[in-house]
């Protein structure tokens, strides 16, 4: 079974996919790069992974910038 991994943007109010990845590598790289490059105050960096077809996940590690 294919692994899927996405790294979200979440601002309180929306949830958005920065991007999705088959490699956790290159998803905790993504991660990394989004906490390292964030100018904004108030949001919240996911990685997660998808289990299902609906969009439902787990989370793996999340960073809060208040």
């Amino acid at each position: 079974m294919l692994m899927q991994y996405q790294v979200r943007v979440d601002d309180g109010e929306h949830s958005v996919v920065v991007e999705s990845f088959d490699d956790l590598g290159q998803a905790i790289d993504c991660y990394v790069l989004q906490i390292l490059a964030l100018t904004q105050l108030f949001v919240e960096i996911q990685l997660v992974q998808l289990i299902g077809d609906d969009d439902e996940c787990v989370p793996i590690t999340s960073h809060s910038f208040i």
